[in-house]
């Protein structure tokens, strides 16, 4: 089988946020060798030969922020969330393959309930012979206490005992399954529990207990941080990935802004647009649905102006925000924070490779990098919605293999 491709007429995004340019790509087994304006002759007549049609070629894009095993995609919708566990792991196999067929080429899990079932997704979309993302697989979301998964009351530390042997134990534990990431919820959340959202679920000794053994263990972790002391202790012990931010204050902007070479905030609005808009009821008192969105769309534009990366991944997998929507969270930027539409699609791409732990090799179209790639039929800089419609995908690659290849798109070989 032919292992080589080569893109004509296209007009290359290259993930650094410069303007697209008008160039040929050369794809060898799974990595770029080439881009220019015009490949050698010579070379052409052995390669699988795509013809752009003069649309946007983008590097593969990737999600921060999302849930396989909630059991919701755009093609099915699942409002119990307690499937049995063959089940369960059937939803995490199927949600991978929408994330793909939407251009997502990559994903940094929000968390598993079963995480086991993103492990052995893991495998299985690496070794190829199940269609998904490169995916860094997550643990359950690690509470107050460390409760079962999926029982989520987010009391606080005033009713207990501080515990970091639980919390060392627990990360420990998941890194014992093979997780890449272990998640913490530092904060409640409000849109599940009324008000908790600015209540501290972690002692300072837990956070410090869990950053230790992260270490230990090798495993990123990641924090669900709305209220600003999480927020800050999240940064104090080295946590990574911080999701939504949501209240954070001055000190927790100039924690961040000082650890901004090591760490990725992604601040969810896609969850947030869906409870304000799709969640099919009105919000109970407490929820603080409004606020949140209030909240978010001041502070990442501060984010943003301190050097903070802000990537997208909007907490998709609900059943009102199921996985397949996962690029309106860069209409979303554009519309909500103020970023360009090249910005935001820089932060789903290089930012996104970085926060994949392969920004040497994921993320930009250069050669030496993943051949993971989109061919987008129409200009996203100018309209950014047209990445939401999968007609408009022609060609979906991920790791040097057609994904998608549009009727028309391949020209025979020598033409």
């Amino acid at each position: 089988m032919n292992d080589t491709t080569l893109f004509t007429d296209v007009r290359v995004f290259d993930g650094t946020g410069a303007d697209p340019l008008p160039a040929e790509v050369l794809v060898e087994g799974n990595r770029i060798t080439a881009v220019g304006n015009r490949i050698s002759s010579d070379l052409r007549a052995v390669h699988q030969v795509i013809d752009g049609g003069g649309g946007t070629l983008l590097p593969g894009l990737v999600d921060a922020h999302t849930h396989l095993g909630f059991g919701s995609t755009v093609e099915h919708r699942s409002l119990r969330r307690d499937e049995p566990e063959e089940e369960k792991a059937l939803l995490v196999a199927h949600a991978g393959r929408v994330l793909l067929d939407h251009g997502i080429t990559s994903a940094y899990s929000g968390g598993n309930r079963l995480p086991r079932t993103e492990i052995a997704a893991r495998k299985a979309f690496a070794e190829g012979w199940m269609p998904g993302p490169r995916l860094k697989a997550a643990s359950w979301e690690g509470s107050a206490g460390m409760v079962e998964p999926g029982v989520y009351d987010f009391p606080g530390t005033g009713g207990r005992a501080s515990d970091p042997a639980s919390v060392h134990r627990f990360v420990a534990e998941m890194a014992g399954l093979g997780v890449d990431i272990v998640k913490l919820s530092l904060s409640g959340e409000s849109a599940v529990v009324a008000g908790t959202s600015r209540i501290v679920q972690f002692t300072d000794e837990e956070v410090a207990a869990a950053a230790s053994a992260a270490r230990e263990h090798g495993v990123w972790l990641t924090a669900h941080a709305h209220a600003a002391e999480s927020v800050k202790m999240a940064v104090r012990h080295g946590i990574r990935a911080v999701y939504h931010c949501t209240f954070a204050d001055e000190e927790a902007l100039d924690l961040l802004e000082a650890a901004r070479d090591r760490l990725f905030v992604a601040p969810t609005p896609g969850i947030i647009h869906a409870n304000l808009h799709e969640a099919g009821s009105e919000p109970e008192p407490g929820m603080e649905v409004e606020a949140t969105a209030k909240a978010v769309r001041e502070v990442v534009p501060e984010l943003v102006r301190r050097g903070i990366r802000v990537v997208p991944g909007g907490d998709y997998g609900f059943a009102w925000n199921p996985v397949g929507r996962n690029t309106r969270d860069l209409e979303l930027f554009v519309d909500w924070f103020g970023f360009t539409p090249a910005e935001a699609l820089r932060a789903a791409t290089q930012y996104g490779g970085q926060v994949m732990g392969m920004g040497n090799e994921l993320g930009l179209i250069r050669p030496g990098y993943l051949a993971d790639l989109v061919l987008v039929d129409g200009d996203p800089l100018d309209d950014i919605r047209i990445v939401q419609d999968p007609d408009r995908l022609a060609v979906i690659m991920k790791d040097g293999k057609l994904h998608k290849a549009a009727a028309g798109r391949r020209v025979p070989v020598g033409a």
